[in-house]
């Protein structure tokens, strides 16, 4: 039997190893927002509004001390591919505890010639309240995350609340902040999201 690539996407076909060089069928086509470092993002639907997180002060690049205690953001890479999963840990790095507001209490923020902004907010039509219950990070703990960089996905990393990212994402510069450090400054890593 002789079947083509072409045949094969055409109809559908999911690929497997027998055929090489197939395209992942469920790859979709890729981010789909806007490119590079836009105006602003721009929402069509009425109900969306963007989460505010609480970062008030300039963000500390990858490490910063809380209350004399040292901390770090380490990511996997500097850039990552829509769909993939992005591997980032928040570790106390010092001796003593430090207090946070957990391990959802950070922000996905996409450049703008406005500024930073994030890039989930809640579709019920009114602002939601982001986490704001202490807790304490021992010495060597840390809170992981392993995001993947798709809308779906994306709408569902605070328990409980109804997100979703608006517009979609797009190739350009992105960053991760995590706000919930209480005695000091947000920490955060940039990266290129790549379509």
């Amino acid at each position: 039997m002789d079947i083509s690539r072409r045949s094969l996407l055409a109809g559908g076909v999911v690929c497997t190893g027998t055929f090489a060089g197939c395209l992942d069928f469920t790859a979709g086509e890729g981010a789909q927002g806007p490119e590079g470092v836009p105006d602003t993002l721009a929402c069509a639907d009425d109900g969306f509004v963007r989460l505010e997180p609480p970062i008030e002060e300039a963000v500390a690049d990858r490490s910063a001390v809380a209350d004399g205690v040292s901390v770090e953001l380490s990511a996997e890479g500097t850039s990552e591919t829509y769909g993939n999963s992005m591997r980032l840990a928040f570790r106390n790095a010092g001796e003593e505890d430090v207090r946070t507001y957990g391990e959802e209490a950070y922000a996905l923020q996409r450049r703008t010639e406005e500024g930073w902004m994030e890039v989930r907010g809640s579709t019920a039509g009114e602002a939601v309240e982001l986490p704001d219950e202490e807790e304490s990070l021992s010495p060597n703990s840390s809170y992981n995350w392993n995001l993947t960089l798709r809308e779906d996905v994306l709408a569902e990393t605070l328990s409980g609340l109804e997100l979703g990212v608006c517009p979609a994402l797009g190739p350009g510069p992105h960053r991760f902040v995590y706000w919930g450090l209480l005695d000091g400054p947000p920490v955060g890593v940039e990266f290129q999201l790549v379509g």
